[in-house]
Parts: structure tokens; sequence; C-alpha cells
């Protein structure tokens, strides 16, 4: 129950960072030059060839937390003993791989993501590409 309500308020400090954003962010690279790319994302953290000849590059993120861990503890004095509950204490792991496919003409040809934390805000207004 805690760990549930634990990850409802961390979605709700998320704001509208959603997995279709992130769709939208990364799909507005299509088209760019490989150059333009990794002057803003860096440098993948690999690149790997694709069945078909083109090169993919990789893109990790990930993040780890650790939740609060507490002992709530309870006393009978009827009966004298005493009660203890521990709480909390949970690893949460959250991680995003992204794969742009550079093609022969150096420009992303596709994208594709995978991992339970690909989301992204709302695009902002002034119509620049996406860098969750």
């Amino acid at each position: 129950m805690k760990r549930t309500l634990f990850l409802l308020a961390l979605a709700g400090l998320c704001g509208c960072a959603t997995t279709a954003n992130y769709r939208r962010a990364v799909d507005s690279w299509i088209g760019v030059d490989a150059e333009t790319l990794v002057k803003s994302w860096g440098y993948p953290e690999r690149t790997f060839a694709a069945p078909d000849g083109n090169t993919v590059y990789e893109y990790d993120s990930s993040e780890t937390y650790k939740t609060s861990r507490f002992t709530t503890y309870t006393y009978d004095p009827r009966s004298g003993t005493g009660y203890s509950t521990a709480y909390g204490g949970d690893t949460l792991n959250f991680y995003c791989y992204t794969y742009f496919e550079i093609g022969k003409d150096n420009r992303v040809a596709g994208v594709s993501f995978k991992g339970n934390s690909c989301k992204a805000s709302a695009p902002k207004k002034d119509g620049g590409r996406g860098q969750p």
C-alpha cells in the first residue's frame, strides 16, 4: 500500500511526462543529420550495425531510487507484548534505451525505444527538436 502511494506521488511529480510525448520528441529527429544528433545528445553509449547495413546509435539512461525504510512499534500493555512492523526499503529501477538508425546518407532514418522511463514533457511552442 505504501509503495503504491509512493509511486502515485512520483507520477504526480512527473506532470505531463508521457511516452507519447517521448515518441513525438524522438521522432522529430528523423531526417536530421547524424552530426547534429550527436551535438545535441552527445556520443552514443554504443553503435552497432542494423541488418540492412545502417548504423544504430544507442543512448541509455537509468536511475535507481531507494525508498525510505521505517518501522512502527505497537505495544499492548495488557499482554505486555510489543510488535514491530517494517515498511519501505524498496529499490525502484527506471531505464530507457533509445535507438537512432542512421542511413547511408548519414541522416536519422528511424527511431525506436524501450523501457519504463521513456517519457518526456509536452513539446515547447518554439518547435525545436525534443531531447528528453
